[in-house]
């Protein structure tokens, strides 16, 4: 069966997915204590054969990369499939290299990084739940913050941080099942659920507060910032901006690039006519 467009597509970036993730293993592995020369020759060194499986590794990835970004903007099934196949090829060496890795620090530091997810999760769906009027599971007393101030922002802070904690626990579980759970990515975890809320925040004052400009007179201000429907949009924005928070991030980077060249070009006006005046007002010494 002829695979669509779209589904070229999809599968462009997925393949795109896999081989990134393949080369972040292969350099985790790389760095792995296991793998460094002994200090003292006359002790054992049980990484003598996996620190060339993992050079090895290394390269291979290099060649199934240059092949990957040689594909042209509209590749085949066939083009696809072949790349996929050394990929495949790659990621059982890949494996077999993680067979000897595999410790019970790692599944420990999973399950640790799991469980803290989980509590953070649930004591913030209570305080959440608490600040909106329920008491003891009587959800008839829920009531929303109001649509408009400030105020809503601190809905915005809260579905953000449900985002990012489903988004963190799924990648979590998915190590941990994989058992290849990096106990040096823990405080990873943790400074991407705190920066989180933050990002989605200032993303968020820039569509609520800049959308009724530039939507104003369309369906956007006549649907979804009307009474009532505001809330649902914020809910849904907030959460799958929590849930995608690496994006969030790489956007909120772009825009702090954009805020900075604005900064520089005032400052130069500012300079300039500063400079400018000084020159003007300044007399020749006789």
């Amino acid at each position: 069966m002829a695979m669509t467009d779209k589904e070229v597509g999809l599968k462009r970036r997925e393949l795109e997915t896999w081989v990134a993730e393949t080369g972040v293993r292969i350099r985790r592995y790389s760095l792995d204590e296991r793998l460094r020369k002994p200090e003292d020759e006359r002790k054992s060194d049980r990484g003598v054969e996996l620190r060339p499986k993992a050079d090895e590794a290394w390269q291979e990835w290099l060649t199934i990369r240059e092949k990957f970004d040689q594909l042209p903007s509209g590749p085949t099934p066939a083009e696809l499939n072949k790349v996929e196949y050394l990929w495949l090829e790659l990621e059982r060496k890949v494996d077999l290299i993680q067979r000897d890795l595999i410790s019970e620090q790692s599944k420990t530091g999973g399950i640790k990084t799991v469980l803290w997810l989980v509590g953070a999760l649930v004591v913030l769906i209570f305080i959440f739940l608490g600040t909106h009027g329920v008491r003891w599971f009587d959800f008839s007393g829920f009531e929303p913050w109001p649509e408009w101030g400030p105020l809503k922002y601190g809905d915005v802070a809260f579905w953000s941080s449900f985002g990012v904690l489903c988004n963190l626990l799924f990648l979590a579980t998915y190590y941990l099942a994989r058992r290849d759970f990096d106990v040096y990515y823990e405080f990873w975890y943790l400074s991407t659920a705190l920066r989180a809320p933050f990002l989605a925040v200032i993303l968020m004052i820039v569509i609520l507060e800049f959308t009724e400009w530039y939507g104003e007179g369309t369906w956007i201000e006549t649907y979804l910032l009307e009474e009532g429907n505001k809330s649902y949009f914020i809910a849904f924005m907030s959460f799958c901006l929590g849930l995608a928070s690496d994006r969030t991030s790489r956007i909120i980077r772009d825009l702090a690039e954009g805020v900075g060249d604005f900064v520089q070009h005032a400052v130069a006006r500012i300079s300039q006519r500063l400079s400018t005046a000084v020159s003007q007002t300044s007399s020749p010494q006789k």
